[in-house]
């Protein structure tokens, strides 16, 4: 019955572990929100616009030397994806965290949502000096392999910094011209080392351990908490805390609040001024009021053919991301699986180190309360053998008393026995005293006895008093 009930517990702690290990590999944070966040959160610090090719996209409300991944930010080296971006803005933990950044002519750096969270939607090159990253566009997308394929980011979209100041705090200091890109991307080669580390892309990076070498101190590692809400990235100890919830990809039904329209003509002006190389126009106004008729009918059908093109692009992109999305998900079940199976065998071996453990521990609280049990029982018995000793002390203290006593008594009884006999010696002794000193002498005539001639031949031993009748035994009375 015991074996029964041990095997049945064993078997409950099991699947709970599995139940566990699953929920905790398919969730990234508890909070859910969707592109209504993005919407809402960002508007206070920029605007949005209805881009043609890409839908809603932000542009932030930052001054014109912002660069994303370069400006009020540094990289942090984490425990579990490598670097990842710490933005100081505000803002900072949903566009360098979610989505892609592309460059506009007109309109600068510009953010497009995604879904997926990552440390940093970046690509890595190192060579010569240098260290180099650049934000990828929306042109790249996660595959099987994680590589980046024919994806290129343009010249102006790098930032290269030596390599000693990579984890600088200021790196944004030391980063190099623009318009040195060209001739540093020729001498330099792509960090190929993307992975998917538990449904989160990680863009990797530069070794840590070589940037320990060209900085000439160590990296310290942070590990990467969840914020309870959006803001800046927060440090404490070893810890850095942002806010990455996971996005809802149910968004059609959401938009922002307020959305600029997209200004064509202006976007269309810089790239005819861009190929055309700012050529003066002609003197002629009927000429140039018929040139630009005639490119306006020109550029409506331009714009025509590209609306097609696009809209076709929009399709097939739309099939690319189902069958993406259909990918993924495979991907995600079957890694799901396999980090399950690992989790679950990581929780069966710390289980059992855990039994083994209270097992020892069962071991030593018994050995413990023999151990204290056995001094108990001597305590015990040297308390009884104490207190035997007290109790025989005791009794013969108390007859050591009464022998005392008695003797005492004793000595009290011999002392008046004593005082008894002295007594009566005494009176003895006055009886004695009081009787007559002399013999009465008879004066009268007649009366008067003639010597014993034996007093007279007797011994002198009474000397003097032998004529008053006393001799050896004392004082005697004549009849």
């Amino acid at each position: 019955m015991k074996r029964f009930t041990a095997v049945s517990t064993t078997v409950i702690l099991l699947l709970l572990l599995f139940e566990s290990a699953q929920n905790k590999a398919t969730a990234q944070v508890s909070v859910q929100v969707s592109y209504q966040t993005f919407y809402n959160e960002l508007e206070p610090y920029g605007y949005w616009i209805d881009y043609p090719e890409y839908g809603y996209v932000w542009r932030p409300d930052v001054g014109p030397g912002f660069r994303p991944y370069n400006t009020n930010g540094h990289w942090v080296y984490t425990d579990d994806y490598q670097w990842m971006w710490a933005s100081d803005y505000e803002w900072g933990w949903a566009p360098f965290h979610y989505g892609r950044w592309f460059y506009d002519d007109y309109y600068g750096w510009l953010w497009m949502p995604g879904y997926e969270w990552s440390p940093a939607w970046v690509c890595w090159r190192t060579g010569g000096d240098y260290y180099g990253w650049a934000p990828l566009g929306p042109q790249f997308s996660i595959n099987v392999n994680f590589s980046f394929g024919r994806y290129n980011p343009p010249a102006n979209y790098w930032c290269f910094v030596d390599r000693q100041y990579i984890a600088s705090p200021r790196v944004y200091d030391y980063c190099v011209g623009v318009q040195r890109n060209t001739t540093i991307i020729n001498n330099t080669t792509i960090i190929n080392n993307y992975r998917n580390e538990r449904n989160v892309f990680v863009t990797g990076g530069p070794g840590r351990r070589d940037v320990e070498r060209y900085s000439r101190s160590p990296i310290r590692s942070v590990a990467v908490r969840d914020a309870n809400r959006p803001g800046r990235a927060g440090f404490r100890g070893n810890e850095v805390s942002i806010y990455r919830p996971r996005v809802n990809r149910d968004n059609d039904r959401y938009a922002p609040e307020r959305v600029q329209r997209f200004n064509r003509d202006q976007r269309n002006n810089i790239a005819d001024n861009r190929n055309n190389g700012f050529r003066r126009p002609d003197n002629n106004s009927n000429d140039r009021r018929g040139d630009n008729n005639r490119g306006f009918g020109e550029r409506r059908q331009q714009q025509e053919g590209m609306m097609r093109d696009r809209n076709n692009e929009v399709n097939n992109r739309r099939q690319f991301e189902e069958r993406r999305q259909q990918q993924e998900r495979g991907m995600r079940e079957r890694n799901d699986e396999a980090n399950n199976r690992h989790q679950f065998e990581e929780r069966r071996q710390q289980q059992e180190r855990m039994m083994r453990e209270r097992n020892d521990e069962a071991n030593n609280r018994r050995q413990f309360e023999e151990r204290r049990q056995q001094q108990e029982r001597m305590m015990r018995e040297r308390n009884d053998q104490a207190e035997n000793n007290r109790r025989q002390f005791e009794e013969r203290r108390q007859q050591q008393e009464r022998m005392m006593r008695e003797r005492n008594d004793q000595a009290e009884n011999n002392r008046r026995q004593f005082e008894e006999r002295r007594q009566q010696q005494e009176r003895v002794m006055r009886d004695r005293q009081q009787q007559p000193q002399f013999e009465r002498r008879n004066h009268e005539p007649g009366n008067r006895q003639q010597p014993q001639p034996q007093a007279q031949q007797a011994p002198q031993q009474g000397g003097e008093n032998r004529e008053r009748g006393q001799g050896r035994g004392g004082w005697r009375r004549n009849m």
